[in-house]
Order: structure tokens, then sequence, then C-alpha cells
């Protein structure tokens, strides 16, 4: 179905206006995505909605694959070839009909190929093709890469003499490593270890930010993996003495998917790490990130509008602060903007933004790209990581300038960030100048759908999570199955701590105040810190308490006044002297001071310039 057909079916049923269609047109065509999952991630429309609308105009019903599974009999009378071929998922039969989901059921040559290898005459389906595959990937997952391979070469295989001869032949290496991969794009896993040991291999996946093993090849097998690693990479393999980088593309089930190899040599072997980056699942607008209401993700839209400024990220690394600045800028994307980008390294291949990679050995620094990049003509700015005084002074100097800046920071919150960049050598004042926004955020794992369960917590819990006053609480936890490796989570949403920086708190900020009074005063202008809005998505059922735990253990959270007189004695105990309280009233400045301020930052830029 074309994006034209789409479009006539959604008008016609009075489903979409033309504003909304222009405007998912126009990220269809930035992102290279299906029209229709643009329209679901946009919120335009619901995805049963759209499904409806568009079966009703083929005259077909339609089928909602969320969480199926098919029986041994159906995956037996539909191969994974086939059904991978044809985009069709077997239902079941009735009435001597095979009742098949199929993501264009009008194709009449994959429907004939359905009844030709099955015997059956079929009641024919619609389904999301992004659920079609989903259930694909379910329904025919191999667990056991290496008893796969070994099983298709045969009983043979598994004597000792029929191993070593294994290495020799290089189809059998490209298979286990072709399986590896394929299985790991299956898995949803973001990374593939492959991890050298005392008489074994091991081999894991890295799949909602935790590692899971599979079972491991044999020992012997090992450098013939690693060499084929390498080959594919580009990397010299007959080098193992020095850590080495490298990348290539691979197609999984129709989709491109980028791979980043690192090698590194240990006591028994080279460690090989490869991360996957698949292009298509870079989320397109801020809907997806996980905001947890339309307020928040309002507040931070407001700011990433803004012509000019920094806009920070903040979190330790994996916590999703790359794809939060990939969304930012997507939403400001357009033809009229001049965005340039410096990374280390370059994710995703975004279009319509240049793209500058770290590269020392060429000279090419952070501090040194940004330079090069201003002299660009640039309207919007990202800088992978402000890391020293240098990059931080250029960045701050480019937003003082009329651009739009944003960076990340490895701070554990929000407020914390204004702390580093002191501590980097920047002057407050420069911050006060140019910040705009700072937003915190973890990563937390969503309870798996499909073994979701609910139960009553204990006073314990009601206590220390301060849910007294939330009357009849009900979580959610998963009892793990099949679908989510027993883990009892699939998938990840962000938590968010946004901290918007105004004249107040700009003023607190050129006043040296601690981190204890920039929290308490961002709290009562409306943010939220990341444990309070862990716990909003704990009540929504949309995660767990020990997840929220697991991500934010470590974060300071200060309510109120109040809360922050319960530290003051262990502050003094340590030497630390309590802040003077922020005043109540709005902080107002004199025009004299006013003038000053102003003066200060010009004969900054003038020193620079």
């Amino acid at each position: 179905m074309t994006d034209k057909e789409l479009s006539d079916i959604l008008l016609q049923a009075a489903l979409i206006n033309q504003q909304e269609l222009h405007k998912a047109l126009d990220e269809s065509k930035k992102l290279k995505r299906p029209l229709e999952r643009i329209i679901i991630d946009m919120h335009i429309l619901s995805k049963n909605a759209l499904y409806e609308s568009v079966a009703r105009h083929y005259g077909f019903p339609y089928k909602d694959l969320e969480g199926y599974k098919a029986g041994a009999e159906m995956v037996k009378l539909v191969p994974e070839k086939l059904a991978r071929q044809t985009m069709a998922i077997p239902l079941g039969i009735k009435e001597g009909n095979l009742q098949v989901a199929m993501a264009d059921p009008a194709n009449l040559y994959f429907t004939d190929q359905i009844q030709l290898q099955t015997g059956y005459p079929l009641d024919i389906y619609l389904a999301s093709p992004l659920e079609l595959e989903e259930a694909l990937n379910r329904i025919y997952a191999k667990k056991d890469v290496t008893k796969d391979l070994l099983d298709g070469l045969g009983a043979k295989a598994m004597a000792p003499t029929a191993r070593e001869s294994l290495i020799t032949e290089g189809s059998s290496i490209i298979k286990l490593v072709d399986l590896i991969i394929a299985q790991a794009v299956r898995d949803r896993a973001s990374d593939i270890h492959i991890e050298p040991e005392e008489g074994i291999t091991r081999i894991r996946f890295r799949i909602d930010g935790i590692l899971h093993e599979i079972p491991s090849p044999p020992k012997e097998w090992e450098s013939a993996i690693i060499s084929r690693v390498k080959v594919l990479s580009g990397m010299d393999i007959a080098e193992s003495r020095t850590p080495q980088d490298g990348h290539f593309q691979a197609k999984v089930d129709e989709r491109v998917i980028d791979f980043r190899i690192a090698s590194m040599p240990t006591i028994h072997g080279e460690n090989v790490v490869m991360r996957l980056l698949d292009t298509a699942s870079v989320m397109i607008g801020l809907e997806r990130l996980g905001f947890s209401t339309y307020e928040q993700m309002k507040r931070y839209e407001d700011i990433i509008a803004r012509p000019y400024g920094i806009i920070l990220s903040t979190g330790p690394t994996g916590c999703g602060k790359t794809t939060t600045l990939y969304s930012a800028l997507m939403r400001i994307n357009t033809i009229e903007r001049n965005i340039i980008t410096i990374e280390d390294p370059v994710e995703y291949r975004l279009g319509l933004i240049r793209q500058i990679q770290i590269n020392p050995k060429a000279g090419i620094t952070f501090a040194n790209g940004l330079r090069a990049i201003l002299r660009q003509d640039p309207d919007v700015i990202m800088v992978g990581e402000i890391r020293d005084l240098e990059t931080a002074i250029i960045a701050i100097q480019a937003a003082l300038t009329g651009h739009l800046v944003f960076s990340t920071l490895h701070t554990n919150d929000a407020p914390s960030s204004v702390t580093r960049l002191i501590n980097m050598g920047v002057e407050p004042f420069l911050i006060a100048a140019c910040l705009i926004g700072i937003m915190a955020q973890r990563l937390v794992r969503l309870i798996c759908p499909d073994c979701k369960e609910s139960y009553e917590p204990s006073q314990a819990v009601i206590d220390r999570w301060g849910l007294r006053d939330k009357g009849q609480v009900t979580l959610y936890r998963g009892r793990g199955c099949d679908t989510c490796l027993g883990t009892g989570y699939k998938g990840r949403t962000g938590i968010f701590e946004l901290m918007i920086v105004d004249d107040e708190i700009r003023e607190m900020i050129v006043t040296n105040a601690s981190v204890v009074a920039l929290r308490i005063k961002a709290q009562e202008k409306g943010m939220r810190v990341l444990r309070e809005d862990g716990l909003d998505k704990v009540l929504k059922g949309l995660t767990s308490m020990e997840e929220i735990a697991r991500v934010t253990e470590d974060h300071i959270e200060i309510k109120s006044a109040a809360a922050e007189a319960k530290v003051e004695p262990m502050l003094k105990s340590i030497g630390v002297e309590k802040e003077a309280p922020a005043p109540a009233a709005p902080v107002t400045v004199e025009a004299a001071e006013l003038e000053q301020y102003q003066k200060r930052i010009a004969s900054w830029l003038s020193r620079k310039a």
C-alpha cells in the first residue's frame, strides 16, 4: 500500500485532516519510514483505528496480533521461510479453511503461494506489518543458535574430529555468525558480547539493558568466529595484541542494521563487543520517549523551540541521552534550519543533518570540531558531550551568539549539572546567561504484557515509597515467560527530571546557590524528580517498584524545605554549612545590576572573539 493510497483512505474516512497528514508525510520522508507507522507513533491515530479503516476499505477483517502465539501444528504447517516471504501468520483452521493474517492481503502471488504449499483454502485477515514482524520473531525464534547449526550439519558434526574440521569450512562459521546476529536482532539486543574465558567462549546479548547468556559454541571455534567478525567489520585479522574498531551493515528480516565493533585483547583471547544500531528504531518525536504527561512533554517542546541557548541531557552511560537528543533534533529538523552535530561516535545517520565523527588522530576533537562548525553557518548544533572547559566555553560562546546548542553531561540529576560546569571552570554568570533547560533521565524496563500480573504491596513498601495517601494501591509485575526470556520485562521507557532555567533560577546560579537549593526551587516551579516520575509509571502499571529502585537508588531526593531540614544535621557533621533559604518572592534585578551583568558578558565575548 502506497502512502497516497493510505492518505486517500484516511481522508475519505475523515480520520485525519490535511494539516496532520502533511506533518506525517514530512516525518515519513525525513526518517524514511512507512507512513502508517509515523501516524501511529505521532498519536494522530491509534493502531486499531488506522488498520480497521484500511481493512474495511479493502474488504478484509482486521486482526490484532499483539501477544499472539501460534500452536506447534500451525508452525509446522506454515514454515518460517514461507511465513517471512509472504509476511503471513497462521491463525488456525476453521471449517476447513486456514486462517492467516497478512500485511498485504491483496497480494495474490503471496496468497497463491500459501495455498499451494499448505493445501488449504484461505480466510484472510489484515494485520499491522510491525506486529506481524514481532509475531514472526516470537513464533519462529531459535533460542539455541549453536544447536541449530549442529543440527543442520548433521550428527557427524558432534564428533571432535568433525568439530576441528568445521573450522576449515568457512561456510559453517559464516552460518554460525549469521545465526548469532539474526537471533540478537530478533531478541531486540543492543549489544552482542563474545567473551573468551578459560575453556569456554561465552556469548551474551544485552537486552533491555541486562546481559543474557546464550549457549556457548565449542572453544575451538573461537578464533574462527572472531576472525569472521573482524573480516566483516574491516579489521586486521592478523592483529590481536591491540584494540581495534570497525563497522559493517547486515540485513536481517528486511531491516538494515548497522554494527559497530570493538575488540580488546585479554589474557584468554580477544574480547569482541558488537553494538547493534537500527536506524529505523530511532524514535520519531518526543511522544515515544516516555513522558508521563502531555504537560511534561510540552515543557520540553517549548525549550527546544527556542532560537538560542544551551539544552543539556544528563545521566549515566546507557540512559538514552543520545536517543533524546536525536528525537529533539528530528522534531525541529526542517529545510529552513542548518543542523550540524559532532559526535563520538555517530550512532545513527539522520537525513538533512550534517554529522561529524570525532577523530583525534586527524585532529578532530569536540573543541576543534565545534570551532569548525561555527564557520558553517549553523542554526542548531549538537555536541555529543561536554568533557572539558575548552568545549564548554566554545559551546557557551555559540549559544550566546545566537545558536541553539544541544549537549550531554554525566551527572546524576538535573541541578547537579550546574555544579559540574562550575567545577570545570565555567563562570556562573556565563552558565546563567546561556542555559535554558536540563533534563536528567534513566531507562527502566517495561513489564511484559504477556505475563503481567497484579499484587497488593506490603505495608513496608507503602511506607518506603510514601504511598499512604494513595488509598488502595495495586502494583504489577511480570511472572516471566518465553516472550520476555523469563525476565518479566519487555522493552524500555524513560523517566525524566526536567529543570527549566527561568530568571529566578538564573539569578540563583549567578549567586552560587547549592544543588539542594536549586532542586527545591525547580520543584516549586513544577520539576518532578526522577523517582517521582518513576513512581507515576509504577502506579500506571508500566514498570515495577524494583526497577525504579534499581535505577534511582543513588538519587538524592529533596522534596521540600522540611525534607532539607532532615539532612541539615548530617551536613553540619561533615563541616558543610546549610545554604540560606531561597527567597519566596520572585527575585528582582535592579537596572544597574542588569547593565553590569550585560557588560560582563560583552567583555567576555570580546576577549574570545
